[in-house]
């Protein structure tokens, strides 16, 4: 005899079998989503990095648009 967990009462085993073919599916997205954040965690580490460097150096400035005098 299968016992099931309390939980999965409520839960038809056809629903079970069901959720058994997105398998796949909700791994690639779950996985997909994990690297997604990961990348962008990294992506924003490099350009505060950069920008950081950037400020701390004296001689560098950043130019100036030359626009004409106002009258």
């Amino acid at each position: 005899m299968v016992w099931q967990t309390p939980l999965l009462f409520a839960i038809p085993s056809g629903v079970l079998d069901m959720t058994a073919d997105f398998t796949p599916l909700l791994v690639v997205m779950v996985v997909g989503m994990g690297l997604g954040v990961l990348a962008l965690a990294f992506m924003i580490g490099v350009h505060d990095v950069r920008q950081a460097t950037r400020h701390a150096q004296p001689g560098v400035t950043e130019p100036q648009p030359s626009l004409p005098k106002a009258a």
